[in-house]
């Protein structure tokens, strides 16, 4: 199983990212995203996250534009990077694939090992990644009408009534304008209703962590 380096270059890594979105002809961005996706393996997944949040938080607003678009492209071809989830209620092994913002929410929904993340880190976490998508107009509501289509399907296996619940309450508040923290705060307030408490732990996301550093 592939890991991390010891004190991996996150920086390095996120102008990577932006060097790759920012200089390579539109033809050839999502194939090389999914390139580079594939050479980190679903193991790494949280740590691709981990890169779109640093843009997202740190990233010049070119650089947001530029990797926002990539990945509505990835969007619109069916092809946005998607790391394994544990579907909901299903048998051991059973797995479904999640891009980067339903990712995130399913693993925090359902905390599956011992490596802590706390709301703080989550929200933090979230705000970047919509602001990131958010950053190219098609991006946003492409993703959007996918987190909508996930809360409206009961039998897709990934969510349960109490997570749709959620999503959806992030996605009417996600709205063209609106401050990323109103979405991720309304998720939050979804979540807690439908799940009576808080969450202990959040499975893979030792790489990812609060995206500041």
């Amino acid at each position: 199983m592939k890991a991390l380096r010891a004190d991996p270059d996150w920086h390095e890594a996120a102008q990577t990212l932006v060097d790759g979105c920012c200089l390579l002809s539109p033809a050839e961005r999502v194939p090389w995203l999914e390139q580079l996706c594939r050479a980190i393996g679903d193991p790494l997944y949280p740590a691709f996250l981990r890169v779109l949040c640093l843009v997202g938080e740190h990233g010049e607003p070119l650089a947001q534009r530029a990797v926002a678009a990539t990945l509505n492209d990835a969007l619109a071809s069916g092809r946005l990077p998607a790391g394994p989830q544990a579907a909901w209620g299903a048998l051991a092994g059973a797995s479904r694939r999640q891009g980067p913002i339903e990712f995130l929410c399913a693993a925090f929904l359902h905390p599956q090992g011992a490596l802590p993340l706390s709301a703080s880190a989550f929200d933090r976490t979230a705000r970047a990644l919509l602001g990131l998508m958010a950053q190219d107009r098609e991006a946003h509501a492409r993703y959007r009408a996918r987190l909508d289509a996930a809360a409206a399907d009961p039998l897709e296996g990934a969510w349960s009534r109490a997570d749709r619940a959620a999503l959806r309450a992030l996605a009417a508040a996600w709205v063209p304008g609106a401050a990323p923290g109103a979405a991720v705060d309304a998720f939050l307030q979804a979540a807690r209703a439908g799940s009576g408490g808080g969450w202990s732990g959040l499975s893979g996301f030792g790489a990812l962590g609060p995206p500041g550093r």
